[in-house]
């Protein structure tokens, strides 16, 4: 058997356990700041009780030693005053003369004094904390100790509340980060049910009011694949709507010309001295209808290509250049090669746009292709060397109502049986120069006088020279 995939956990349940990871460290630290602080705290507040008590005692027991000073003092005096409310602890007192002797002790001091010198302030041993007070009038040395086991355990029952909390209030605190965690990640839910719910038939951009900056950032970039998806679609289905109506007239024709040939060559086999051979007339017109049909699938397949173009194939591009190498290929045809004349700057060899080389060539083979299928009289091949750099495709056919000139850049379009195949050819126009974010111009008559047909396109700047 297979190992089990591992169960996923939630979004929540691991920002929850990383944030508390995260906390519980900072926690500690704080924890053991705390603790050092009210350590100290608690030593100052020993010591602030260990003076006033020194002050407090030290009277009394001068008092003491002076009622005791008719009897020999061969052993320290038991200090018969004992401490007031304010005293949990036995209180450990020595009173010792200038000398170092041990004059009065309190009954929980050791009669050994203390090991440590006869000067003012504190001094600590291994066992005491000493505070040593100095009376000037009878020279005497009140020394008052607190045991350190004492201090140390304060501090002990300090820190161990501190831990205490810290371990009571960690679950709690990782609950609640989970619980905080759930609620922001409401609005990523928000968001996952909107992707959810696109398909094919809606891709509606996402609304991402009121979203987070990082959630907007991701939903602004599946808007964008959304809207990519959406023209790709559109394309496509342009596509089969274009070829469903392109191809449907050429392959109808084709077939009822090859119908009526075999027809023909059926009706000729049954008579008399007849080869039954299909006639030539009928095969050229279907050759000419297969024609015809090459020539849509290839203008369709043109248009998929223009809808579908991307920026990032931008380049620069040498209209001069262009222009040369599409008249070149019309030069081939010699009915072409007598009506195509190629116009470019004399004193300027090279026109650079930034644009798409492969785009560019189908806008000026569909202008020219058209204008020498459905005109008769010279075609005009020019580029236009202005700050906006332009290519013009003019012709000196009969011309088109302004009327036409609309209906020609639909797609589709019929201009009558003179300019069968306008519509589609200016529609990849258009789409290419809509890529390119140029201005598509048609004119009839051309502002230049004459008649025919003008069609212009026009860049909005010029690229820099090529170094």
């Amino acid at each position: 058997m297979s190992p089990a995939a591992p169960r996923a956990q939630s979004l929540a349940q691991r920002l929850g356990r990383s944030l508390t990871l995260a906390v519980v460290p900072v926690w500690l630290l704080s924890t053991a700041l705390v603790a050092t602080y009210v350590n100290g705290e608690i030593q100052h507040n020993f010591d602030v009780e260990l003076v006033e008590s020194a002050h407090r005692q030290l009277y009394p027991a001068l008092l003491e030693v002076e009622r005791a000073q008719p009897m020999a003092l061969d052993e320290p005096l038991l200090m018969r005053t004992q401490p007031g409310p304010a005293h949990s602890e036995p209180l450990l007192l020595q009173l010792r003369g200038a000398n170092g002797q041990v004059l009065l002790r309190s009954v929980a001091t050791p009669a050994s004094a203390f090991a440590v010198p006869l000067q003012a302030g504190f001094y600590e041993t291994d066992d005491y904390r000493v505070f040593s007070l100095y009376d000037e009038v009878s020279g005497a040395w009140l020394q008052l100790a607190d045991p350190l086991s004492e201090r140390r355990e304060a501090s002990q029952r300090t820190v161990i509340g501190l831990v205490l909390v810290l371990l009571v209030m960690l679950p709690v605190l990782a609950w609640v980060i989970t619980v905080v965690a759930r609620r922001q990640l409401r609005t990523l839910e928000q968001l996952q049910q909107q992707i959810t719910a696109r398909s094919g038939s809606n891709l509606q951009p996402l609304e991402l009011a009121d979203m987070p900056l990082e959630l907007c950032a991701v939903g602004d970039g599946v808007n964008q694949l959304l809207e990519r998806l959406g023209e790709a679609l559109n394309v496509e289905r342009s596509l089969a709507a274009n070829a469903a109506h392109e191809l449907r007239t050429p392959l109808a024709e084709v077939r009822l010309r090859l119908q009526t040939a075999v027809d023909r060559a059926v009706a000729d086999g049954g008579s008399a001295g007849s080869s039954g051979q299909v006639p030539l007339d009928d095969v050229r017109q279907a050759l000419r209808s297969l024609a015809t049909l090459s020539h849509r699938t290839e203008r369709l397949l043109q248009l998929s290509r223009a809808e579908g173009g991307d920026v990032a194939h931008f380049g620069r591009v040498n209209l001069v250049q262009l222009a040369e190498q599409v008249a070149q290929e019309f030069w081939q045809q010699d009915a072409a090669r007598k009506r195509l004349d190629c116009l470019v700057p004399e004193d300027q060899p090279a026109v650079w746009v930034e644009g798409d080389l492969d785009g560019l060539a189908i806008v000026l083979r569909n202008l020219v292709d058209n204008a020498l299928h459905y005109t008769q009289g010279p075609v005009e091949l020019q580029v236009l060397a202005t700050p906006q750099p332009a290519l013009s495709v003019r012709d000196h056919g009969p011309g088109l109502s302004p009327e036409a000139l609309a209906q020609m850049q639909q797609r589709h379009a019929r201009i009558g049986s003179h300019h069968i195949g306008y519509g589609l050819g200016m529609s990849i126009v258009r789409s290419i120069a809509d890529k390119h974010a140029a201005g598509l111009v048609l004119t009839s008559p051309p502002a230049e006088g004459g008649s025919g047909l003008s069609v212009r396109l026009v860049f909005a700047q010029a690229a820099a020279a090529q170094d």
